[in-house]
């Protein structure tokens, strides 16, 4: 390979690999999100159990606390995976961005080749022409 085409090549199996390590990064996350979500999902029923409670030992000012306090770490828990979820996407987005700049490059440098070595192709049509012509005899 001469020098672009390696070039080329690192280039995109470093795309592939910034792809394989966002999907790896999106499974990881996903998976964490969904292992944690019947625990989540239980705390979250404590609690609203435990907000809708009559039962005055529930419902003390220290209880209260408490239960602002766990509701309050559990949305901190839901934000977090939100961002997670996002730079997931983010990083896909990039991939994506860089992997149309590597088209756009190789269709730039394919044609501006095409454009150097069509001069020399057409000197070579042309000249072989004028000669066959300047040549050429009726018998």
């Amino acid at each position: 390979m001469n020098g672009d085409e390696l070039a080329r090549v690192k280039s995109q199996y470093a795309s592939v690999e910034l792809a394989d390590g966002a999907n790896t990064n999106a499974l990881l996350t996903i998976g964490s999100i969904r292992g944690s979500a019947q625990t989540l999902e239980q705390q979250i029923n404590n609690l609203e159990q435990d907000s809708l409670s009559d039962d005055p030992a529930l419902n003390s000012e220290v209880q209260v606390l408490n239960k602002i306090s766990a509701a309050n770490i559990l949305t901190l828990r839901s934000i977090q995976d939100s961002n997670k979820l996002l730079a997931s996407l983010l990083e896909q987005q990039t991939i994506v961005a860089k992997q149309q700049r590597e088209m756009t490059t190789n269709a730039v440098n394919a044609d501006i080749t095409r454009r150097a070595s069509l001069a020399g192709n057409i000197m070579q049509l042309t000249g072989t022409m004028t000669d066959s012509l300047q040549n050429f005899r009726m018998p």
